[in-house]
């Protein structure tokens, strides 16, 4: 069951159909066309550095750059080799660079690390790699209102619809079109969008605000403000700035005043404790990505009502708020060494599907962790609660299979060291109020040991790194177990007999709905597609396989899921 039908299950003597709703697919009779990608450079490349990355001149960028905010108009050739418009790149990889960090580094996100495996294959047989950005052509089908370019545009965590409409100076309905999207359907960071425009592109970055807006355009006003109110509203800020600068002053006088009489308070951390660490232990605090607050015990004796069970929410974990009403979560690690293991972890890597660490408090022989406040709870909570079930649509499931799998996928390959997390479980993901997955207790995770395996017997054999790829299978099965419980909103023991009983059933037989109706949550009847939700079941099924062997990796994962329409 796990061969490559695990991905597209349809019979090889048919045409497959389409992906339900993207924009991305072609046919033979699309034509090669000229289009414009949007590129964010980083700080240190010059217009040369991006005219090299796309196989351009320079002189072709110039028009169409605005620098004010490192977005960078890039024309590039749309193709369609095979089902699929791509622009494809040729990138020498002279410095040996991964797939990752070709994909998220070099090319900003424009293109999945996964996709490029599969364009080049092995990686060292050349130093030149074949890039393949999204792209698409304007054709009989898509040409509406004099439409001549669909830019590809990289979507950020803090786009909206509206915000790209503006920026391009398009309405947010012909966005919605080109892309066959519904009018309020959510986008997500680190996807691509197309962006129809009538004329070569010119980002319109002035009319840009840190927000939706009800509005399709906005009226500049640049100008409109004649120079003598200019000058009177430039005075009156001087005045203002002057008069709270002075305030300022006397406010810390009497802050330090008020500290001089009075009682010093016990930190949270005092110099006794410290000695407790280990001396590598300190050289990594200050080696910190992250910084952390330094809660007193006291700060979190009011913030839990003095630990109450009331506000226990798991095993030795609280909900409660910080003074100021901000929420939080504090787990009592029991040890100090447990309390830097996760310490150790959570404030050296940054995703935003993995829990974010606040801050800590040391006090006498208790160790107490501040997370950030996850609102929904965790997944295996909201899948038991009838009311929240009802809430988790298709494809909000579908964004969190993605979630979860994007985060694991993380802490295996994008981290230094890697880790693999040992404690994937539905009670360990926590959703978002805006139905996000976030992978939570670390406290079991441990780094990917890499051994250094020769080939040959010579002394100058090549030598290459081998992944103990063991320790990350344990997570690909328990995220196996999560999937199941996605689909079907049972406890993994009844999901896992349903896959090894009856999933040969559900491939061949005529009882296949009947079966498969059984297995999946009946509150998500008329929801899905039959063909999106077996490719997800016999993912699952590969995930939690005996063998470790045969299990995929994440990256194998995030492939599959890449085929969900």
């Amino acid at each position: 069951m796990c061969s490559g039908q695990l991905y597209d299950h349809t019979p090889c003597n048919t045409t497959a159909p389409p992906l339900h709703g993207s924009t991305y697919t072609c046919n033979s009779d699309t034509k090669t066309c000229n289009t414009y990608a949007i590129y964010r450079p980083q700080l240190s490349q010059q217009l040369s550095d991006i005219a090299g990355l796309f196989n351009v001149n320079e002189s072709e960028l110039q028009p169409a750059i605005h620098l004010q905010h490192r977005e960078v108009v890039v024309p590039i050739i749309c193709d369609c080799p095979d089902r699929s418009s791509r622009a494809l790149i040729n990138y020498t990889n002279n410095n040996l660079k991964s797939f990752l960090d070709i994909a998220c580094g070099v090319y900003q996100g424009l293109v999945k690390p996964f996709v490029l495996e599969e364009q080049n294959g092995n990686l060292h047989e050349t130093t030149l790699v074949k890039v393949p950005i999204k792209c698409a052509c304007v054709n009989t089908s898509r040409e509406v209102n004099s439409t001549m370019y669909l830019v590809s545009y990289p979507l950020m965590e803090s786009d909206t619809i509206d915000i790209v409409a503006r920026k391009f100076g398009v309405t947010p309905k012909s966005i919605h079109e080109a892309n066959k999207l519904d009018p309020y359907q959510t986008i997500f960071g680190g996807t691509t969008l197309l962006v129809p425009t009538t004329r070569v592109p010119v980002l319109n970055l002035d009319h840009v605000v840190n927000g939706p807006s009800s509005h399709e355009y906005t009226i500049p006003v640049n100008g409109i403000v004649n120079r003598s109110m200019r000058n009177r509203f430039s005075t009156f800020l001087i005045g203002f700035a002057t008069v709270c600068l002075c305030g300022v002053i006397l406010l810390l006088v009497f802050l330090k005043w008020k500290c001089r009489h009075q009682k010093p308070q016990v930190v949270s951390i005092t110099g006794l404790e410290f000695k407790r660490f280990s001396p590598d232990f300190l050289d990594g605090m200050s080696k910190l990505k992250q910084s952390l607050t330094s809660f007193s015990f006291d700060e979190l004796k009011l913030a839990t009502q003095n630990f109450s069970e009331s506000l226990l929410i798991g095993k030795s974990v609280y909900n409660g708020q910080i003074t100021g009403g901000f929420p939080v979560v504090i787990e009592d690690m029991k040890s100090i060494e447990s309390a830097n293991h996760v310490i150790n972890i959570l404030t050296t890597i940054n995703h935003f599907n993995v829990i974010r660490l606040e801050g800590c408090c040391f006090h006498m022989n208790q160790c107490y962790l501040v997370f950030e406040f996850v609102k929904n709870g965790s997944l295996r909570d909201c899948l038991h609660d009838s009311k929240t079930r009802k809430q988790l649509t298709w494809a909000k499931r579908v964004k969190l299979a993605f979630d979860i799998a994007e985060g694991l996928h993380y802490i295996h390959y994008c981290t230094k060291p890697t880790y693999a997390h040992h404690n994937i479980s539905s009670g360990n993901i926590l959703i978002t109020t805006d139905w996000r997955a976030k992978i939570s207790g670390f406290n079991l995770a441990k780094p990917i040991v890499y051994n250094v395996v020769a080939e040959g017997d010579g002394g100058d054999s090549a030598k290459y790194l081998e992944c103990g790829q063991d320790s990350t299978k344990a997570d690909v099965y328990a995220y196996g177990v999560v999937l199941m419980e996605l689909l079907s909103a049972k406890e993994a023991v009844v999901g896992r007999k349903w896959l090894d009983r009856d999933v040969e059933v559900v491939a061949g037989s005529s009882e296949c709905l009947e079966k498969f109706n059984k297995f999946m949550d009946v509150d998500l009847e008329g929801e899905y597609t039959l063909a999106d939700a077996l490719r997800l079941a016999l993912l699952a099924k590969c995930c939690i396989h005996d063998d470790p062997e045969i299990r995929p990796t994440m990256n194998d994962v995030l492939k599959a899921l890449s085929r969900i329409s």
